[in-house]
């Protein structure tokens, strides 16, 4: 039985490997009852309940990852005419930059991402009520609107035994990907996805180091190959399920920078930096007719 080991890009031409059908498992990264000692300590709080939030904005949003492909791009958040929620350590590289995001994100129920959490006045904090209780402490004072992450195990019996008549948010598993359901709850009819990239770029996991040590894997894609951490493909899963909610709702979808989520979500329709508008229009038209011809030919 061969070792398993990490197999990074440098080696995707390797004659002695050959490509085969990628399985992931996924699995929380902590246990539910210390996600739901989060919830309990989080609904106990005083703070803004997303109800206060639903549908209530419209236009253009940016939601903002830490990915490194933001290294290239976050320039052109300065002037973006809507507003932004950054996720996780996002927020942190954009006020550096001088560019103070609407929103800040957090998903995750990890102490680790305390680091995240910068308080600022001008801020409001979409902090999911799985969160750890030390990240509102360090936001207290600061304004912050708590939101339950659908799927957690235990949430709807405590969400109901405390009388709480809140939305349970659906989406991916990764603070991009819910994020933007949660920005589609909001009312917004645009969103421009920056950061989003679920792969790495010359070896960089994130707009600066992981929390944690990433393992390596070469992964191909339609025809590309890339470098990624095994959890970066459940985005691509997410982005698969989400992808039909996101089309009934009519959202329009720009994905900027370049990356794996950024590669299939071109082929799944929607706006990346690849082509032009024009130029997409026209490949899913040829796609579209190829398939039909196909099905007349067969049929003749």
């Amino acid at each position: 039985m061969r070792k398993a080991e990490d197999i990074g890009i440098e080696r995707q031409n390797d004659p002695g490997l050959r490509w085969c059908p990628l399985q992931v498992q996924s699995m929380l990264a902590n246990t539910d009852e210390d996600i739901s000692r989060n919830i309990e300590h989080s609904i106990g709080l005083d703070y803004i309940p997303f109800n206060d939030l639903l549908g209530k904005k419209s236009g253009a949003v940016a939601v903002v990852g830490s990915g490194p492909s933001l290294k290239a791009n976050w320039q052109e958040l300065k002037d973006f005419n809507g507003d932004i929620i950054a996720c996780n350590a996002a927020c942190q590289f954009l006020l550096d930059k001088g560019i103070t995001p609407t929103y800040m994100f957090c998903f995750d129920a990890d102490p680790l991402t305390l680091e995240f959490f910068t308080p600022h006045k001008e801020i409001t904090y979409l902090v999911a009520s799985r969160c750890v209780p030390a990240a509102f402490e360090i936001l207290k004072g600061c304004k912050i609107v708590v939101w339950h992450a659908a799927g957690d195990t235990n949430l709807q019996d405590i969400l109901e035994k405390n009388g709480k008549m809140e939305p349970m948010v659906v989406g991916g598993s990764a603070a991009v990907t819910r994020a933007m359901i949660l920005a589609i709850s909001m009312g917004y009819k645009e969103i421009h996805v920056y950061g989003g990239d679920s792969s790495f770029a010359a070896g960089e996991t994130h707009i600066r180091q992981s929390t944690t040590v990433e393992r390596r894997m070469a992964i191909k894609v339609g025809g590309r190959v890339f470098e990624v951490a095994p959890w970066m493909t459940l985005q691509i899963n997410d982005l698969d399920k989400l992808t039909p909610l996101i089309k009934r709702c009519k959202t329009k979808m720009h994905f900027h920078g370049d990356g794996m989520l950024q590669w299939v979500a071109r082929e799944w329709g929607f706006r990346t930096d690849y082509e032009s508008a024009w130029a997409q229009a026209v490949r899913l038209f040829v796609s579209f007719w190829t398939v039909r011809a196909k099905v007349l030919w067969l049929n003749l």
